[in-house]
């Protein structure tokens, strides 16, 4: 379990939910077709409850979204999709970051490779990233893996993520296992679960005591 101050040197991570991923008219979210986007759309739901518990908890909400500029290396693999100042490179409406909130666009598949976000972590105290968003087994992959070399503890919330098909999302879940988590019975967890630990830990501090906050 949490305690009241590992919770302010926490951050949830939301990775990739721009238009362009999520919605038809997106090219990545057409490259899916109709099957993935109800994917990439049903993490929604959990992503905004988990979202208005961290803020209370006080944990730090992180947006990294791709933001691509014509040059960009990716796009030498993958076609032109949420160019920077586009609509389809801003974060999904009903996910919208608020006041506190860290933004941060990326250019490559980890934000640690392409942005300031370490040197951003650091100066807020963050040391355990819960990861989220788009997709397992790609962004989500290889920012968990800068994270872990860079000695974060991580937290993999598995209803938050999602890939192209299920399988993908599974091997991405059995990639962190793997590789990364050295107890995965704390480390993969639902949101419910993870707010359910938010909320015991905040029952921990001591102006909640009596108070019946």
């Amino acid at each position: 379990m949490s305690t009241p101050a590992e919770l302010s040197k926490s951050a949830v991570v939301v990775i990739d939910l721009a238009n362009d991923f999520v919605y038809a008219g997106g090219v990545i979210a057409d490259a899916g077709g109709p099957a993935y986007q109800a994917k990439a759309q049903a993490v929604i739901p959990p992503l905004q409850r988990l979202l208005a518990a961290a803020r209370r908890a006080g944990v730090t909400v992180v947006y990294a979204t791709d933001a691509h500029t014509p040059g960009d290396s990716e796009l030498k693999k993958w076609p032109p999709h949420a160019m920077r100042g586009t609509k389809l490179a801003e974060i999904v409406p009903v996910l919208a970051p608020e006041t506190g909130d860290l933004v941060i666009e990326k250019r490559t598949y980890s934000p640690f490779v392409s942005s300031d976000i370490d040197a951003q972590l650091r100066a807020r105290g963050i040391e355990r990233l819960y990861i989220t968003g788009l997709h397992t087994d790609c962004c989500a992959r290889h920012t968990s893996a800068d994270a872990f070399q860079r000695g974060y503890d991580l937290v993999w919330v598995t209803d938050t993520l999602a890939a192209f098909t299920e399988e993908a999302h599974r091997a991405g879940i059995e990639y962190f296992k793997t590789w990364y988590a050295t107890d995965p019975e704390r480390q993969l967890r639902t949101t419910d679960q993870v707010i359910a630990d938010w909320e015991a830990a905040r029952a921990l501090e001591p102006e909640a005591v009596g108070t019946g906050r």
